[in-house]
């Protein structure tokens, strides 16, 4: 039979479809006989239920024709197996999503968009915060940390020799301790002088960890001690770049400061250790706090893990290492340097995971939270669109029902469709994160920790598809219970998609406004959440760090103690400085052994006899800087003087103190102070302004300053800070010149403007900032065009009664209040929800903020102003719209 011709027949007398469309009924036609036939029915009876759904077909005009506003295409008729069924519903719903591209592309857009955002976060925070280390019994290792009853000191936590050698000494709790430190060292001898960070280890921390070299051995006991060869581990890539890979390695050499090293093995290419920038590693020897017969004391800090015994808590092996090193004898000046404080030895344990992660968690859970939010308010508006586009569908699910269908083919319908706007949005979205995620480290800050995990696997490649379907079928819910409470004779009889009056006394209108509500209320939150980073982000960025770090130069140079001892360390210094003050553009140049923003401290503790408190136990600081330190870096003197050329080895032993260090021990008149020496009382000749020390937020420490003349150099290494008149980056090719015509084996590293060093240190909070401030704008763009669509959808519905108003008099003053009074309901719904939402949640931002509290007002007033202005734009254009409706044409 030629179903074109039948379906011909069937609509003579009538205007014929378009031939798509006849082809399409002719297949439909087909479908619907061979189906009625493969049920049993007879050949008459098959061709009756075919003139049945032809007949309604034909009777609607909508369905057939080539009108924009033409709702959909026919409904295929169902098919005799569930199986077949959801794939002709699979094609009816590709077919719907071709014929409306715009619609389709926009969904898909805004669908992708939020899980684009929700795998690369969902990524970031499997691959920091859950992911297994990749070490057998990951879940036993705990990071070992020592501190002091009482402890004032902002120090990096670390294990001390002290507690360390006496809980190795003697344990239960634990079947494994290891620790290690790391160091940047010149490498010589093969290619290329570098620096390259070198680890120091012990030699039972790879072998816990279930290390094993590539090529060669792992370190023995004993190698580390004093007087032993020195021996070093290559990293695979240092050995592929100095050695080419070749396999006989072992037994060669390679110089690290001035120390000549033979390789004894050759890590993996896999391999992840602790300190993710070593590229070698030599033996680590734990000094004792005392030698036998020495009065000096020898402290080391260092890091340091333990690997529990099974059944065995944290707290229980902290408690023995308490215990432990509680037995070993006080050096009260020592501790009271580190901790500023001199109480009894307290030992954590922290599980390793957890203490790897525990300066970003807060912030990832943060953004986590923040990218959800974002998923459910671009869920919210596909819903809405969706619930919309329903609305417009009303007739055709009308005649679907009229025909047949029952109200779970309806719904299973709906779902399908959504669950296809869901899989569409979901790969999009996934491609978008491949393409972000492979550029995702290089955008991190340098010490965010397990970058080397982040990236996009089949966990969360499955875990993006479910968010992707269940976002589908939440978009689906609502069009499929306007399908299951479907009311079939005002559907098909209506002459208008719209009831007459009041917007909201529809339930889909009403679901549509509670939507929009939410997704302002979602807006305000992730606003106020940006509004507090970005005010806390600028008062980080002018914070007063006590510097002046305009064209300020600063680098590290290494000095090594063979070829330089104290004394030739002092000349080359002042041939290098006196050579830098020459260069043009030079304004001052300066060195020091500790430089701010760089992580490096020296502290110092001794006894003080005070005025009005007798002795104290003076806690500080303590760095050596040449003359012009002070006016190179930009610190102010506020009393007193500076050092000067007279301040020499013979001369008086002075000293420079911070304003913290007067205020907290020297009283009202600092400058008639001294200070105890090594051999002689320093008198104290100036008093600097306090500065930052190793962070922007660093609460001002008591710092000690002694000129370079009147200390040895023992520091192999040492820092250059150079102030220029113009750019300081244009002298960087002089000041390397400089330092290898004075020796070409000397290396300078760490070339970086004193403001670069102030931008690096704010690297994370600056991260955390923009990602919330994006999230939060394109919650804010979702939810203005949220408010427009829901808007200009009333208007469009409620033509009829706006024609009638204006018939009647109403003024268009009248008739945009009329419109903007809808809009005024909903934000102020979702503000009032969304301001009591962000007060309750702002308390998880407080160790992200610095200098605004977690309800600041402004912030608060300033969202909610946005949000309002916001409103007033997206109801412009469907006021207009409602003012200028023709009430004649209308009413026709």
């Amino acid at each position: 039979m030629n179903w074109t011709d039948y379906v011909k027949t069937a609509f003579s007398g009538r205007t014929c479809p378009e031939a798509d469309i006849l082809e399409e009924l002719a297949q439909h036609a087909q479908s619907a006989y061979e189906a009625a036939r493969a049920e049993g029915a007879t050949k008459e009876e098959a061709l009756r239920r075919v003139d049945v759904q032809l007949t309604a077909w034909r009777d609607d005009a909508a369905l057939l024709s080539r009108r924009p506003d033409r709702p959909t295409a026919v409904e295929p008729p169902a098919a005799s197996g569930r199986g077949l069924g959801i794939l002709q519903d699979l094609r009816y719903a590709a077919r719907l999503l071709r014929r409306q591209p715009g619609h389709t592309a926009l969904v898909v857009a805004t669908m992708a968009l939020g899980i684009c955002a929700t795998t690369i976060l969902a990524s970031v925070a499997y691959g920091v915060l859950l992911s297994p280390l990749p070490w057998k019994d990951a879940d036993r290792f705990v990071k070992v940390y020592e501190s002091r009853e009482g402890s004032t000191n902002r120090f990096p936590p670390l294990a001390t020799n002290f507690s360390y050698l006496a809980w190795r000494d003697a344990h239960t709790t634990v079947d494994a301790l290891g620790a290690w430190s790391g160091s940047s060292m010149a490498l010589t001898g093969v290619g290329d002088p570098e620096r390259v960070r070198v680890a120091s280890i012990t030699p039972s921390l790879l072998p816990m960890i279930g290390a094993r070299p590539q090529i060669g051995r792992l370190f023995a006991e004993g190698e580390e001690l004093p007087g032993r060869p020195p021996i070093v581990l290559l990293s695979h890539g240092l050995w592929q770049q100095r050695f080419g890979g070749q396999p006989d390695v072992i037994g060669k050499t390679v110089r690290l400061d001035s120390t000549t090293y033979t390789v004894v093995g050759v890590m993996p290419k896999d391999f992840r250790f602790l300190d993710r920038d070593a590229r070698a590693w030599v033996p680590f020897h734990i000094r004792p706090p005392r030698q036998p017969g020495s009065k000096d004391v020898s402290v080391s800090l260092f890091n340091a893990i333990a690997r529990l015994r099974p059944g065995v808590t944290p707290e229980q092996a902290a408690a023995e290492a308490t215990a432990r090193g509680r037995t070993v004898t006080p050096f009260e000046p020592i501790e009271m340097a580190i901790w500023g404080s001199n109480g009894p030895v307290i030992v954590s344990t922290v599980p390793l995971l957890e203490a790897m992660t525990k300066d970003v968690r807060p912030a990832i859970l943060v953004l986590l939270a923040a990218v959800v939010l974002l998923l459910a308010t671009a869920t919210g508006n596909i819903a809405s669109l969706q619930l919309a586009r329903g609305t417009g569908r009303r007739r055709e699910m009308a005649i679907r029902a009229a025909i047949g269908a029952g109200v779970g083919r309806l719904m299973r319908q709906s779902f399908v469709e959504h669950l296809l706007l869901g899989a569409l949005g979901g790969i999009a979205g996934l491609i978008a994160a491949a393409a972000i995620g492979r550029a995702l480290p290089a955008l991190l800050p340098a010490d965010f920790p397990r970058i080397d995990n982040i990236g996009l696997n089949v966990r969360i490649e499955l875990f993006a598809l479910a968010v992707s379907m269940t976002a589908g079928l939440a978009c689906g819910l609502g069009p499929a219970l306007q399908a299951r409470r479907l009311r079939l004779v005002p559907a098909l009889v209506e002459d208008s998609l719209a009831p007459v009056g009041g917007s909201l006394r529809s339930g889909t209108a009403r679901t549509r406004a509670l939507i929009m509500a939410g997704q302002v209320a979602i807006a305000c939150v992730l606003l106020v959440g940006a509004a507090l980073l970005i005010r806390s982000f600028t008062h980080l960025i002018n914070a007063d760090v006590g510097y002046d770090p305009r064209n300020v130069l600063t680098a590290r140079m290494s000095l090594p103690d063979d070829t330089y001892p104290p004394a030739r360390r002092a000349q080359a210094l002042a041939v290098l400085l006196d050579r830098l003050r020459a260069t043009g553009g030079v304004q001052f140049a300066a060195a020091s052994n500790v430089l701010a923003f760089t992580g490096t401290a020296a502290l110092s503790s001794f006894p003080l006899e005070t005025r009005d408190r007798g002795t104290v136990q003076v806690q500080t600081g303590a760095r050596w800087v040449t003359p012009d330190y002070f006016s190179a870096v930009g610190q102010q003197i506020v009393q007193g003087r500076a050092f000067n050329a007279r301040d020499t080895a013979t001369s008086r032993p002075v000293v420079i103190v911070s304003e913290a260090f007067a205020r907290k021990y020297l009283g009202p008149h600092p400058l008639e102070q001294t200070l105890p020496g090594d051999k002689a009382p320093r008198q104290i000749v100036g008093i600097v302004r306090d500065a930052a020390r190793r962070e922007v937020t660093d609460d001002p420490q008591p710092e000690m300053f002694r000129p370079w003349t009147q200390v040895e150099l023992d520091d192999s290494d040492l820092n250059l800070i150079v102030r220029t008149a113009g750019d300081p980056r244009a002298i960087v090719p002089a000041l390397r010149s400089i330092v290898r015509g004075e020796d070409p084996n000397l290396l300078v590293d760490s070339v970086m403007t004193l403001n670069d060093r102030i931008s690096e240190s704010l690297a994370q909070p600056r991260l955390y900032t923009i990602l919330l401030a994006a999230f939060a704008a394109f919650a804010l763009a979702i939810a203005g065009v949220g408010l427009f669509g829901v808007l200009s959808y009333s208007v469009a519905q409620r033509a009829r009664e706006i024609g009638v108003r204006t018939a009647l008099g109403a003024t268009p003053f009248r008739v945009v209040t009329l419109v903007a009074s809808q809009a005024l309901i909903i934000v102020a719904a979702g503000l009032i929800a969304g301001v009591i939402a962000a007060a309750w949640l702002a308390g998880a931002l407080q160790s992200l903020l610095y200098g605004v509290a977690p309800r600041d007002p402004v912030s608060f007033a300033a969202v909610a102003a946005v949000l309002l202005i916001v409103a007033l734009v997206a109801t412009i254009v469907p006021a207009r719209r409602a003012a200028s409706v023709d009430p004649v044409r209308v009413l026709r």
